[in-house]
């Protein structure tokens, strides 16, 4: 928080005159490492966007708040996640991991780390608008992928 309010040299650039775009990017290195059974049942959509990503989202975005207690910090988050635009199905991209390697080292696809064929997503980028609501959010897009 203080980064964000109390930081002389950001302050007075944290608003849509002089951001045009956040990219909010969460990777991961490893594979299933245990966590098949929660993983296919909830995807990178569930796991990683609607709480971790939002959140951080919301941070980003929110105004200063009345104080630092939870309750103010809260509903200044509540009030950018509402200001959001509804995400079109275009702003969307979705997909699945293939065998490879990260940093050198083989890595399985994750139908192989799993042990058989999946639906599930385990890559997700989202494409988000805040309007012109807000001073240090308004007009700003917002690229959440994970």
């Amino acid at each position: 928080m203080a980064l964000r309010f109390a930081n002389m040299l950001f302050e007075p650039l944290w608003n849509a005159n002089a951001i045009e775009h956040v990219q909010i990017t969460v990777s991961e290195t490893v594979g299933l490492e245990g966590r098949a059974g929660f993983y296919d049942d909830t995807g990178a959509l569930r796991d990683m966007v609607q709480n971790h990503m939002l959140q951080l989202l919301a941070l980003t975005a929110m105004e200063p708040p009345a104080s630092l207690d939870a309750t103010a910090i809260r509903d200044e988050k509540v009030k950018v996640l509402r200001a959001l635009r509804p995400v079109a199905e275009g702003d969307v991209v979705t997909g699945k991991y293939t065998e490879g390697a990260v940093q050198g080292d083989a890595v399985k696809s994750y139908e192989s780390d799993l042990g058989k064929a999946s639906d599930t997503e385990t890559f997700v980028a989202i494409k988000a608008y805040l309007p012109q609501v807000y001073r240090h959010g308004r007009g700003t897009h917002y690229a959440a992928r994970a």
